[in-house]
């Protein structure tokens, strides 16, 4: 039954024959129920709406995280053909540095020509977009359920950048005196990949994911600053021996 009091209406009550108006009843409207189901069906609307978009500023910048390793890679590769020295892409894996933990990606060039150079020069440095991070070569600390980090290729293996299994270093950036721990590769004066020490090439693929930062006083002292988040929301490259990337765009890729 409708309400008997509409709160909108619309009415024609112009005048008719004899002078007279048609009564007030007589005017149609929207009753309270109806005003409340139209007022429920744009929150509906509007809700979807921004959870879409939302949902879409995540994936852009997952993409440019990805793009931005990529040409990091490459200007690496190119930067130590074009000077014949060595240069390396170092990724910050300090537990100790919450801004700059596994989002601070850095490239830098020998200052001396051969295989083993002593001094190092930054020429560039780049953080990842918000909420968005390089996964390194173990989840320790980083998942909640580490089942659901998994390779698809290989289930037996951690959806991890096995680019970077076993290359550590701890060095302090120019102009700083604190050291700290980076992972990442190497590249010879041929553009090929090479170790950051000693040992054979490295190889693989680099995995980036969505993640958030933990709440300070959350996590134990050298424990990781960041969680990261869904397993199928992942993008990443493959190199191959001559230091050239390939994207990888979905989860089914890896």
């Amino acid at each position: 039954m409708k309400n008997a009091f509409p709160v909108a209406a619309v009415c024609d009550r112009r005048i008719g024959h004899g002078g007279h108006r048609p009564p007030l009843q007589q005017c149609s409207g929207f009753t309270l129920l109806e005003l409340l189901v139209v007022v429920g069906l744009i929150a509906a609307c509007a809700s979807f709406l921004f959870s879409g978009l939302a949902g879409a500023g995540k994936t852009h910048a997952l993409q440019s995280a990805q793009a931005t390793v990529a040409n990091l890679v490459t200007a690496g590769r190119l930067k130590a053909q074009a000077t014949n020295r060595k240069t390396r892409l170092l990724v910050n894996v300090d537990p100790g540095s919450s801004l700059r933990y596994l989002r601070l990606v850095v490239l830098q060039l020998a200052r001396q020509p051969g295989s083993s150079p002593v001094d190092w020069d930054t020429i560039q440095s780049v953080y990842l977009p918000a909420n968005t991070y390089v996964v390194p070569g173990a989840l320790t600390g980083l998942v909640s359920d580490p089942t659901r980090w998994k390779r698809v290729s290989d289930a037996t293996q951690d959806l991890v950048s096995d680019l970077f299994k076993n290359q550590s270093l701890s060095l302090a950036l120019e102009d700083e005196a604190t050291v700290q721990t980076w992972t990442g590769v190497a590249f010879t004066p041929n553009g090929t990949l090479a170790a950051l020490g000693t040992g054979p090439p490295p190889k693989g693929s680099v995995v980036l994911a969505l993640g958030r930062a933990r709440p300070p006083a959350s996590y134990a002292t050298g424990d990781p600053p960041v969680q990261l988040g869904d397993a199928q929301a992942v993008r990443g490259l493959v190199l191959s021996a001559y230091g050239v990337p390939a994207l990888l765009n979905e989860r089914n890729a890896f």
